[in-house]
């Protein structure tokens, strides 16, 4: 009996463990929260997860405060993303881990971990075509974490990591790739460049938010190394087209270039997701797109749901798009 009493008790205890291990990693999820938000890279947007009531989450990352960079693509970057093309993937071997990491993983070996349901792995159409760009849309906008694991990838310059998501980046830069010469023409793509206003929220630690701001000096040139999501600007709607993505770090970006004017063959471009998803307010910037900084406005005291915070906002225009380097020999 008392045997018995032992292995109910074992069982029960056991049962509450998983329990509640189950309740931390569900809880964890959704703000990926620090260790995936650490970044070397000088210029990253800290996320915070919105609560579904509105309210911001506490957890938010410690971020070492630094210099912003014009740095070029990274040796990693042009061995897994510049030079990556599903038609030649097979001659670099299946991925390896490392180190150092070797190979690359298939589309449907990239998806699997996010998407594991088999009508994920239906890609219709080739590169460029509407149906292609509307399935890679629909796929990376989900929150299953896909798009903040590529952009860390980047960000860090972690190659294990790249090559694992080596299609996914692939799939998405052919979203944002132009002929110049036949933007908005007969035999061209079924989207055009974006041109006007957007914005974009980092949410920084509230004693971290003033040291932030202060990088973006007016004058400044610099990279976001990773794709940099925004939200198109409304005149309606004003400095609220930014929510619930606001922070307490506010960007208001200007892209005036006509990609259709550029003495380039080929270009990356931001693009309006709601060109492929209705509804979509989301402009999707292309990874080392450079910025400038040519303003900034006077930091407001804003309170929501009766807490007080400073929030910063800098003006930023586009002052280069990302071409694509030449194919390797």
């Amino acid at each position: 009996m008392a045997r018995s009493r032992s292995l109910h008790l074992a069982l029960r205890r056991g049962f509450c463990v998983l329990l509640g291990m189950g309740s931390l990693v569900a809880w964890r999820r959704p703000g990926q929260v620090a260790s995936e938000m650490q970044s070397s890279s000088a210029a990253w947007s800290a996320w915070s997860w919105q609560r579904p009531s509105g309210r911001r989450s506490s957890r938010i990352a410690r971020l070492a405060v630094q210099q912003l960079s014009c740095a070029p693509r990274s040796d990693a970057f042009v061995r897994c993303v510049e030079n990556y093309h599903p038609d030649s993937w097979t001659l670099a071997g299946d991925f390896a881990e490392g180190p150092p990491a070797t190979g690359f993983r298939n589309l449907s070996e990239c998806l699997r971990p996010y998407h594991p349901h088999p009508e994920w792995q239906l890609w219709p159409g080739s590169a460029g075509s509407f149906e292609r760009d509307q399935k890679v849309c629909s796929t990376y906008t989900l929150a299953t974490g896909l798009y903040k694991d590529i952009c860390s990838a980047i960000r860090d310059d972690n190659e294990d990591a790249l090559r694992r998501l080596a299609p996914m980046i692939w799939e998405m830069r052919q979203v944002l790739r132009f002929e110049t010469s036949k933007i908005c023409k007969p035999g061209g793509r079924k989207c055009k460049p974006f041109i006007g206003k957007c914005l974009r929220g980092m949410e920084l630690p509230q004693d971290e938010v003033e040291q932030w701001a202060k990088l973006y000096k007016e004058g400044t040139e610099f990279i976001w190394p990773a794709f940099t999501s925004t939200q198109a600007y409304s005149e309606e709607q004003g400095k609220n087209s930014l929510w619930p993505f606001d922070g307490n770090l506010n960007f208001e970006i200007e892209c005036k270039i006509d990609p259709s004017k550029m003495s380039e063959k080929e270009v990356f471009a931001p693009v309006a997701i709601k060109r492929f998803i209705g509804g979509m307010n989301e402009v999707l910037f292309p990874p080392h797109t450079k910025f400038r900084v040519i303003g900034e406005k006077a930091a407001e005291k804003v309170t929501e749901h009766e807490v007080t915070r400073e929030v910063h906002t800098r003006i930023l225009e586009v002052v280069e798009l990302p071409t694509p380097q030449a194919e390797p020999a």
